[in-house]
């Protein structure tokens, strides 16, 4: 039977563990408003330029073929001259653990999506520790870690999303990628998170009435110039909405994760008060029978 010392010490480090995660959840708390904020603000900017992409699509497309280049603009909606054997893999998890399932549900997904393409050249692009982590101790023949941006959250910033954006672009024409797909955690609500595996490149443009309507629009300098012009700035801005969207998701999951954990210390902590005054009860009454056994000992 444990002594009460050893109790008292239970008790005294769950407490101790308990006001860290309250801390925690404090500061994620303090944290999510700021980051749905910036979330909610991204949002049009990238629904926008996605729509105006959508709407030179066509024009773009109906280019003569020497000047659109197969190589160049034309990828970024067919692909056709893409390497099958060669594909993009766009992981973003958090730094950090403490978060439940945040980080669990993205690398369980990485690893499905590895052993489905076990058989191609897969470049990747990590967002946080956890995932970079992960995948550099796999060290898999096809695998390559491209580019890597760690300890970036609770902090995104637009210039993230450029570097990430611009390194994704580089291997995409470079290396001749068919496909990058992407996974992360959308944030949905503070009580819960999405797994998203979409593919990232080519664009999943949108359908609407409005994309296929003819325009008489004249251009300057000249539409593959605006277009060249306008990917860039879709990626980065999608890149932006994605990351913020991340940072909200994993600001929320350790929330939830913190408040469990710490009712669980709270729950700990009474069961071990429960013991503990049964331990002592235990001795007085032990004591008590002592003193009783020694009187009558003596009388006889």
């Amino acid at each position: 039977m444990e002594s009460l010392r050893d109790i008292r010490q239970n008790i005294k480090a769950i407490k101790s563990t308990q006001q860290i995660m309250q801390t925690m959840k404090m500061i994620s708390n303090a944290r999510i408003r700021k980051a749905q904020d910036a979330m909610v603000a991204a949002r049009p900017f990238a629904k926008k330029m996605l729509e105006m992409v959508t709407d030179l699509k066509n024009e773009v497309l109906a280019l003569p073929q020497p000047e659109i280049g197969e190589s160049w603009a034309s990828r970024f909606f067919i692909n056709r001259t893409g390497d099958p054997h060669k594909i993009g893999l766009l992981v973003i998890t958090g730094d950090k653990g403490l978060a439940g399932s945040f980080n669990a549900v993205v690398l369980r997904a990485a690893v499905r999506f590895l052993k489905e393409n076990r058989d191609k050249q897969i470049t990747a692009f990590v967002v946080g520790k956890k995932g970079r982590d992960f995948l550099a101790r796999l060290r898999m023949n096809n695998l390559t870690i491209a580019y890597e941006s760690i300890g970036i959250f609770p902090k995104v910033s637009y210039a993230h999303a450029e570097l990430l954006g611009e390194a994704i672009m580089k291997s995409f024409l470079e290396e001749n990628l068919s496909t990058v797909t992407l996974i992360y955690n959308d944030f949905k609500s503070m009580a819960s998170q999405n797994l998203v595996e979409i593919p990232f490149l080519p664009f999943t443009l949108l359908s609407s009435q409005k994309a296929q309507d003819e325009h008489e629009f004249e251009f300057e300098p000249g539409l593959l110039e605006i277009f060249k012009l306008l990917v860039p700035r879709l990626i980065k801005a999608n890149m932006y909405r994605i990351l913020l969207e991340s940072q909200a998701a994993n600001l929320a999951a350790t929330t939830n994760a913190m408040d469990a954990a710490s009712k669980n210390a709270g729950e700990i902590v009474d069961a071990l008060g429960l013991k503990l005054n049964k331990v002592r009860q235990a001795g007085i009454t032990n004591e008590i029978l002592d003193i009783v056994n020694g009187a009558e000992a003596l009388n006889n």
